[in-house]
């Protein structure tokens, strides 16, 4: 579950499950350092071993190194790179480990069995992966790898089963065949330790767990108040809003009755012109903003081909492209089912062709195309304006953003809203060349809980 997606779920579910899947992508991206980071610790492991077989090179280490060695330089090396553009996922773990459990099982192997001092480096091996893997029940699976190579190693080497493993230059030290009990007491102290630290591990992560809760559970909370009173706030200027539609109308039609009798031509009709004009965009601005305040209506979804409903739109257009002396260009692409809520659809479309055609100068060219890919249909409107400008690039999708002298900047607010409930996006972006690219996206078929209502201000 997203982060971002907090803000939008009023009823979060703030199980375990769902605070480890908020965690795992600071985990993973401290994971997916140390995992690339494999290509340098096995090279250093294998020097390790490739010493120790040099200096007493018995037959049987030449082989386990010749083995092991090729196969784990070229994992390493594959890994480093199918890494590279992948992010790191809880079910590549037990890949990730084996190898490593793998290359110190030989390294221990190759350095006296259970006599090995190396059998120390298996405590941090396993405490590192229950801080990750965060469950005593998962991570006990894990466990039994690490702890089966430590009571194999020592069996065998009190039994004699494997014959002699310490290398010649480590000396007499502990025969651990003639002193079992001192072999036995090691692998329990290392077993204890790994257990012990793999305990403490989980239950920092535990901890960690519950602070991440309460941060979440507070931050939610406040989410929730602060969207009762968008909410309420919504409300009441919608009202207010609604109760000034009445007057305004009167205003403008009482204008227009005192326009028709003064003199034609006259200042003072300039000045009554000047004034409806100004009444007139105020009205634009209240229905924009009403439309922004009320609900989102649910969906009447049909099944429809995209090339029509951009061909329905740039038919009502070509006459504002020639007023503006634009070329408009349609482009209707291939035919695709897309079912949506057409009437939704052709107002987004509307909102940025007619937004590409007031930013096209004269002689310049819009164009309007169709295309699809995998599950989605998409509808693109390039121009050949200035592109987007920079004081509202970053907040393009706000109420308010506009460099239109008589916008109200809640156009594309509404647009993003209406793709949304669709289950889409509409983006914009620089055009290749000079100009601006809108893209409205939409699954061929809306989300299961597209007729839910909700209002553009809680989308935006």
């Amino acid at each position: 579950m997203p982060a971002e997606s907090l803000g939008q779920n009023p009823s979060l579910n703030l199980s375990d499950a769902a605070i480890d899947e908020l965690s795992w992508p600071e985990i993973a991206r401290t994971g997916w350092r140390i995992a690339r980071m494999r290509v340098v610790i096995i090279p250093v492991i294998l020097s390790l071993i490739a010493l120790v077989v040099s200096l007493d090179p018995a037959p049987w280490r030449i082989w386990l190194l010749a083995t092991v060695g090729p196969i784990g330089l070229a994992v390493a090396i594959r890994d480093f790179f199918w890494l590279k553009h992948r992010d790191l996922e809880p079910r590549h773990l037990p890949y990730l480990l084996s190898l490593v459990v793998l290359m110190q099982t030989t390294l221990i192997a190759l350095t006296g069995g259970s006599e090995s001092p190396f059998f120390i480096v298996l405590i941090p091996m396993v405490v590192l992966p229950a801080m990750v893997i965060g469950h005593l029940r998962s991570f006990a699976y894990f466990m039994i790898f690490p702890a089966s190579v430590i009571w194999i190693f020592t069996v065998a080497g009190v039994h004699g089963w494997l014959g002699d493993l310490k290398p010649a230059f480590w000396g007499s030290g502990v025969e651990f065949r003639t002193n079992a009990v001192y072999a036995y007491t090691q692998a329990t102290v290392i077993t204890f330790a790994m257990a012990l630290g793999a305990v403490i591990a989980v239950f920092l992560r535990l901890a960690i767990r519950r602070g991440a809760r309460t941060v979440i559970e507070a931050r939610q909370a406040l989410l929730n108040a602060t969207r009762e009173q968008s909410r309420d706030l919504m409300t009441l200027t919608g009202e207010i809003a609604h109760e000034l539609k009445n007057p305004l109308a009167s205003i403008q039609g009482l204008s227009g009755l005192l326009a028709r009798k003064l003199p034609e031509g006259s200042k003072e009709a300039e000045q009554m012109a000047v004034l409806i004009g100004e009444v007139k965009r105020m009205g634009t601005t209240l229905d924009e903003f009403l439309n922004f305040s009320r609900p989102v209506s649910g969906l009447a979804v049909r099944s429809v081909h995209p090339a029509t409903l951009l061909a329905d739109v740039t038919l009502i257009h070509e006459g504002l492209a020639h007023q503006h002396e634009v070329s408009l260009r349609v482009d209707p692409g291939d035919a695709v089912a897309l079912r949506c809520d057409p009437r939704k659809v052709k107002q987004v479309l509307v909102n940025l062709l007619q937004n590409a055609l007031d930013a096209t100068p004269p002689g310049g060219t819009v164009t309007a195309r169709t295309a699809h890919g995998p599950g989605v249909a998409r509808f693109i409107i390039e121009d050949t304006g200035p592109g987007l400008a920079p004081e509202v690039r970053d907040r393009i999708f706000r109420p308010g953003a506009t460099t239109k002298p008589d916008g109200s900047g809640l156009g594309l607010v509404i647009a993003r809203a209406i793709a949304e409930q669709h289950g889409g996006a509409v983006s914009l972006t620089d055009r290749p060349g000079g100009g601006c690219r809108a893209e409205l996206t939409l699954p061929l078929s809306p989300p299961a809980d597209a007729d839910e209502p909700r209002t553009q201000g809680e989308a935006a």
